[in-house]
């Protein structure tokens, strides 16, 4: 063998031992979300042009990103509309049964579940987590800087106030909550019976003593319909009384992003 022809075969070799050893950029996800609140890390996190559908709460007055939801398609969770819109993965929080998901595996489409989160540490690394697993990890990065710098801007009160919050299906909420998180990130202190939801009828409501009232979903016309919360003395409490509505967006999914909106609220709450 000449010494032309063994320098070619081993630049050839050289050639194909690179090609192995470099990663392969992986192909950007087209994704669907099955449910508001993987709605929202889908809006947040990804052109558009990578969102080949998202639920049909996308849109919904409790849907944080809904402005950016607008001009993008809205889509049933189910398998016959999943596999005609040929994504890569869904994107899911509580959207979509067992069965749905299976099918989905079996064809190929990844699965990306986001996970409940309880504190804004768990919120921080959710979204960071979520951001790695639709290939842009940079703005999940970005997102959670983002909310850092949102609960740095909350200014605490000089003097803590008592909060109790209320809903119009009269249930409450304890600190173990996303409730109980919001209000505690404002230097405030919840009211509240027990840990977590629990139901506060008219009469306990009435003899329950807070310095300002924290309403939940009071805007929302159907959900006030026959309700606890309209009994006449409950409203005149309330409106006799110190109280801030926080906006449902904040409320509807525990997430990163509803630290966007502490520092307004904790102005409020003084």
């Amino acid at each position: 063998m000449d010494n032309q022809l063994r320098v070619v075969l081993s630049l050839k070799i050289i050639t194909f031992w690179l090609c192995l050893s470099v990663p392969v950029s992986a192909a950007p996800l087209r994704v669907v979300s099955l449910d508001m609140c993987a709605d929202q890390y889908v809006l947040a996190l990804l052109p558009k042009d990578r969102i080949a559908g998202l639920s049909l709460r996308a849109r919904h007055r409790d849907s944080y990103f809904k402005a950016r939801a607008e001009g993008l398609p809205l889509r049933r969770a189910n398998l016959e509309t999943l596999l005609m819109l040929k994504p890569d993965a869904v994107v899911r929080t509580w959207g979509g049964d067992a069965k749905l998901l299976k099918a989905l595996e079996v064809r190929g489409i990844k699965i990306i579940q986001i996970n409940e989160v309880g504190n804004f540490t768990q919120a921080k690394n959710e979204v960071k987590s979520v951001g790695q697993a639709l290939g842009v990890a940079q703005e999940g990065v970005h997102q959670s800087s983002k909310m850092s710098a949102a609960l740095d801007k909350v200014q605490k009160p000089s003097q803590m106030r008592r909060v109790l919050y209320y809903t119009p299906s009269a249930y409450s909420a304890g600190k173990s909550t996303w409730v109980g998180q919001l209000i505690s990130a404002t230097g405030n202190e919840l009211v509240a019976e027990q840990d977590y939801f629990y139901y506060l009828s008219p009469e306990t409501f009435l003899s329950a003593r807070a310095d300002v009232y924290a309403l939940g979903f009071y805007g929302d016309a159907y959900a006030m319909r026959r309700a606890p919360g309209r009994h006449p003395l409950v409203r005149q409490r309330i409106a006799k009384s110190p109280h801030v509505t926080i906006p449902s967006p904040m409320l509807a999914c525990s997430a990163w992003y509803s630290a966007f909106d502490l520092p307004k609220l904790a102005e409020r709450l003084k």
